[in-house]
C-alpha cells in the first residue's frame, strides 16, 4: 500500500506538469464541487469588503478561546454573540454548546455558506440562532453584542502560496482597519472582540486603543501560512502575534 500512494503522489505530480492537465482539473472541480464553485466566483468577482474567498471550517477549531470567552462571560438568555465570516456555520454550532442561551448570529459575505448554514439551522431547530448574508458588521446595531469572533476571516489564503513580500494586491491594510472599526461598533462595552488568523496585526488599527489584551495563544498555536503584514501592506519581518481577545473598555 505505502508503494501505491507513493506512485499516486508521483504520477499527480507528473500529471502537473502537463500543458493544460491543471487547468482541466480545476475546470472539473468548478463543474462539479458547488462549495469551490461558490468561492471561485467570489475569487473573480472581488466585491468590496472581500477577504478570505475561501470557506474552509471546522467544528470546535478553538476550542481553548471558546472556553475562555464561556468563562469571561457565563450564559443567559440575554447574552448576543456574532461570528462575523460564519462560513457554512460550525462555529455558530460549535459556541452553542459554550452558550446554550445565548442568541448567536452569523454572517457571511459568501451566498451559498448562508444557504449551507440555513439549512443546518433548520434541521437544528435552534430558534436563538440567525443567519444573514453581509459583508461587513457595520450594519449591526451599535453596543449590541457581548462577544464579537472573526477567526481566519481578514486573511487571503493565496498570500500564503505566493510568498507575497507585499498584500495590497489581494487585500488592504485600509479596509482591514474598516472592518474591525465595524467590529468595535456593534461590541458592548466591556465586551469580548476575538481576532485570530488575521494577516493583519490589531493593534496596528487606531481603534486598538479602546481595548485590552485579555488572552493571548500560544506562540506554538500560530498558524504559520498567516504572514503578517504592516499598515503599509508591506511585510513584517517579525511575523510573531499572539494577541486573541480583547476587552472593549468602558466609555470614557
Amino acid at each position: 500500500m505505502p508503494h501505491l500512494i507513493i506512485a499516486l503522489r508521483s504520477l499527480k505530480t507528473a500529471l502537473r506538469k502537463v500543458p493544460g492537465v491543471a487547468r482541466l482539473a480545476r475546470l472539473c472541480r468548478i463543474l462539479g464541487d458547488p462549495a469551490y464553485r461558490s468561492e471561485w466566483r467570489l475569487a473573480r468577482a472581488r466585491p468590496e469588503h472581500l477577504f478570505q474567498p475561501y470557506g474552509c471550517t471546522v467544528f470546535d477549531r478553538h476550542s481553548r478561546v471558546f472556553a475562555f470567552i464561556r468563562e469571561q462571560l457565563s450564559d443567559g438568555t440575554a447574552r448576543r454573540i456574532l461570528s462575523y465570516g460564519c462560513s457554512t456555520g460550525e462555529e455558530v454550532f460549535s459556541l452553542r454548546d459554550y452558550f446554550p442561551q445565548a442568541e448567536i448570529v452569523g454572517i457571511d459575505i459568501n451566498p451559498r455558506s448562508i444557504d449551507v448554514c440555513r439549512k443546518k439551522l433548520r434541521r437544528s431547530g435552534d430558534g436563538r440562532i440567525r443567519f444573514a448574508r453581509a459583508a461587513t458588521p457595520w450594519d449591526q446595531v451599535a453596543d449590541s453584542y457581548d462577544a464579537v469572533l472573526c477567526l481566519s476571516v481578514l486573511r487571503h489564503g493565496d498570500l500564503t502560496a505566493n510568498r507575497a513580500e507585499r498584500c495590497d494586491h489581494l487585500i488592504r491594510f485600509t479596509d482591514f482597519e474598516h472592518i474591525v472599526n465595524g467590529l468595535c461598533h456593534c461590541l458592548k462595552p466591556g465586551g469580548l472582540l476575538v481576532i485570530l488568523g488575521s494577516n493583519f496585526r490589531f493593534s496596528d488599527a487606531a481603534t486598538a486603543k479602546v481595548f485590552d489584551v485579555v488572552y493571548r495563544i500560544d506562540q506554538a498555536l500560530q498558524r504559520a501560512d498567516t504572514p503578517l503584514f504592516g499598515r503599509d501592506n508591506c511585510k513584517l519581518e517579525n511575523g510573531l502575534y499572539n494577541d486573541a481577545v480583547f476587552r472593549k473598555k468602558a466609555r470614557l
